[in-house]
């Protein structure tokens, strides 16, 4: 009876430790026997068939965009408050929106993970680096042009004054011919003025997209945070591996 209640006494905790480690990681309940690892964790066999349905199903991707463009405008506007706040890169912020669009974009999936969701994360933690480069260089293109416009409207308007010398019939002829004139250069002005903002907004997109390698607005640690995020990002949308089944 010793001898029984002694090994009762010590199979007793080994039991619980088993049953306790043979717990279910996602919905806590016991395992009984067979069980599947997901990153190194056991997951019960209705639980691994949720999780590979999720993973072969198609949707979840506009999902995931959304979710994830919605974390990254809000990192960006953050970015871009506290940069102006602090007048500093704040590099380390483009780590922290790696994390959250990473996650955004894993919630939008369902967990789903894989390729495309990676990249997707990826691309929203570049455009929220960059977002914040869009009011400074957009709004000093904008001047330019306004600059640029004006400048030329006054050189127009100066034409004019140069023939004040001409005689009363030859000022009465401009006079009977001003609407056909002048209507005709005010055209081309307004075409050449949207052609003048289409090529700037090109150009200034084009800024705006290269700005993290241009000595002038970043920084090799802008540079190396910006590294961290993206791969960040990409890492919490990798798809999780189903092991098994085991026995347990």
């Amino acid at each position: 009876m010793d001898k029984r209640d002694e090994q009762t006494g010590i199979e007793e905790p080994e039991a619980t430790a088993g049953e306790l480690a043979r717990r279910c990681s996602r919905c806590r309940e016991e395992i009984a026997a067979e069980y599947f690892s997901l990153r190194g964790l056991s997951v019960c066999p209705t639980c691994a068939e949720v999780i590979r349905r999720r993973q072969s199903g198609r949707g979840g991707t506009r999902r995931a965009l959304l979710f994830g463009a919605v974390a990254a405008a809000a990192m960006a506007l953050l970015w871009f408050l506290a940069t102006a706040a602090t007048n500093q890169q704040l590099s380390f912020v483009a780590a922290l929106a790696g994390i959250v669009i990473g996650l955004a974009v894993r919630q939008g999936s369902a967990y789903r993970g894989g390729l495309r969701h990676q990249l997707a994360a990826m691309v929203l933690v570049y455009a929220a680096f960059v977002a914040r480069f869009v009011p400074p260089i957009f709004g000093g293109i904008a001047d330019a042009i306004k600059k640029g416009h004006t400048s030329q409207t006054v050189e127009v308007r100066n034409v004019p004054t140069a023939s004040t010398t001409a005689t009363t019939t030859a000022t009465t002829t401009a006079t009977t011919t001003e609407p056909a004139t002048t209507t005709e250069p005010e055209q081309k002005s307004v075409l050449a003025t949207l052609k003048a903002y289409l090529v700037f907004t090109a150009i200034a997109w084009a800024l705006v997209l290269a700005s993290p390698f241009m000595p002038s607005t970043t920084s090799v640690l802008s540079l190396l945070s910006l590294a961290v995020g993206m791969a960040l990002a990409f890492m919490l949308n990798r798809r999780a591996r189903l092991h098994g089944p085991f026995q347990g």
